[in-house]
């Protein structure tokens, strides 16, 4: 099986928003008779405003669908000492389709991240890990920090 990672674009909305239902319905953040129809507009309209600009994805093709979706957030923030450019990347929704899985495309999408983020000079990643993902992040060198607090509004 050939392991073919794409750049996501404009044309890739709904593909990305149907791998993103299926984390939110696994995560149990939605379940699948909650009316979606306002997150999937915002999602979506999200995706298109921000795609290879400031919201960077990448997809593993199986079967002429996406089968596995990783996205990257960048943002800029003040300097300090380990990070004196302040570009910063948020890693989100890893995700690999129940079908696909134990193929390692979780891995090489992050890989890619990595890559991507390597070359643009950013210099630090973060992110937010289900326990399934705690293992594959601390294999690539992430450190678990414990000083994190929200607040929604």
């Amino acid at each position: 099986m050939s392991i073919n990672i794409v750049k996501l674009d404009q044309q890739s909305v709904n593909e990305f928003w149907r791998l993103r239902m299926e984390l939110l319905i696994e995560l149990e953040e939605i379940n699948k008779k909650t009316d979606s129809s306002k997150l999937e507009s915002a999602t979506k309209q999200y995706y298109l405003s921000h795609i290879n600009k400031d919201l960077i994805s990448w997809g593993i093709m199986q079967e002429n669908k996406l089968a596995a979706i990783g996205s990257l957030c960048l943002f800029k923030r003040i300097p300090y000492e380990e990070n004196l450019n302040g570009l910063e990347g948020y890693i989100l929704n890893i995700y690999t389709s129940p079908k696909f899985r134990n193929k390692k495309f979780a891995n090489y999408i992050l890989d890619e991240i990595i890559n991507y983020a390597s070359k643009s000079h950013i210099k630090k990643l973060w992110l937010n890990s289900s326990e399934q993902g705690k293992k594959l992040y601390a294999k690539r060198g992430f450190i678990r920090k414990e000083n994190e607090m929200e607040l929604l509004l």
